[in-house]
């Protein structure tokens, strides 16, 4: 199976939510022009994050959320949770995102299962999270079993090549 080209979050159709929308660009342009060594600018973004998901409860409430990119870009905010409650809604949204037509709401569901997996102090399955410990970056814990053809069933990198790029990772460090 190929790999689709266009995430959840970039396509909009009329049906999807537009204040979504609005909160959740607003999130990532932020994310992305961030300094991540500046805790003010880390606090700031926790707490902004913490009333965009208050305001995503509400839209969810409401059923305001209906469209597969919608879901996306509500699994997408509450993976950026702190606590396995945010993971857990973030696997189940990214799951409905998938199953009503979003490609990518299928690697998602990955990525957020891993999250939730470590936050509840269990490997996680697929391996696509990191963690930095005593200063040196490493695959966080995860499960010997799965397999890369599961792996490539979620659009989720071999095992190999996620081992590789750590060592990318590392080397870059040490030339800083």
């Amino acid at each position: 199976m190929a790999k689709p080209k266009k995430l959840g979050f970039y396509r909009k159709s009329r049906q999807s939510n537009k204040k979504l929308i609005r909160i959740f660009e607003k999130n990532q342009k932020v994310r992305f022009s961030g300094d991540w060594k500046d805790k003010k600018f880390i606090k700031k973004l926790v707490q902004e994050e913490r009333e965009a998901r208050k305001e995503v409860l509400m839209m969810l409430k409401k059923g305001q959320i209906r469209t597969s990119d919608d879901f996306y870009r509500a699994a997408f905010l509450f993976h950026h949770g702190n606590n396995f409650r945010s993971y857990t809604l973030a696997v189940a949204l990214a799951a409905v995102s998938h199953h009503l037509g979003e490609i990518w709401g299928k690697n998602f569901y990955a990525v957020a299962l891993d999250r939730f997996l470590l936050s509840i102090k269990q490997p996680q399955y697929f391996g696509t999270q990191f963690e930095k410990r005593y200063g040196k970056w490493r695959i966080s814990p995860y499960n010997l079993k799965t397999t890369d053809k599961e792996r490539k069933e979620y659009f989720v990198e071999p095992l190999k090549k996620i081992l590789k790029r750590i060592k990318e990772i590392k080397r870059k460090e040490k030339t800083k």
